[in-house]
């Protein structure tokens, strides 16, 4: 088996999130790894919030807020050492990282985790790390709890 070659991080600015942001760079750093950045516009979750329904200036405001969220994950990365790339995708989150961890060829995959309280797990279903697991066979998903 060779040695992994590229990371992608999801960012999207919470505090697992950073915390992740971390543990990817010091990855990265130990593995000379390339390392992918992928900040994701849900819109799934945003339309819902908003009664299904969103005017345009509302929609470039989430996508300049993710852009930017972004630029903060790449300027870190950049800080400590690591060359990294961002993309930004819109849509269901697990999707969009299954699908750019194809497109990337990523052997690992790093999220940050919060742990939900009985009624979030209970309205979710399932944790979206155990889906992202399953569509993701064959490549290493890291959770990151936060500190």
């Amino acid at each position: 088996m060779s040695k992994p070659s590229k990371i992608l991080l999801y960012y999207d600015g919470t505090r697992e999130a950073k915390t992740a942001l971390h543990h990817a760079a010091e990855l990265a750093l130990a593995l000379d790894a390339h390392t992918d950045v992928l900040a994701v516009v849900d819109t799934t979750s945003t339309m819902a919030a908003a009664g299904w329904y969103l005017s345009d200036l509302a929609c470039a405001c989430i996508q300049d807020a993710a852009m930017i969220t972004l630029r903060e994950a790449l300027d870190h990365m950049e800080g400590n050492g690591v060359p990294a790339r961002g993309h930004m995708a819109c849509g269901d989150v697990v999707d969009s990282i299954s699908t750019h961890a194809g497109l990337l060829n990523s052997d690992i995959l790093v999220v940050g985790h919060r742990p939900r309280s009985g009624l979030a797990r209970w309205w979710n279903r399932g944790l979206a790390h155990d889906d992202l697991m399953a569509r993701c066979n064959g490549r290493l998903v890291v959770t990151i709890p936060c500190n």
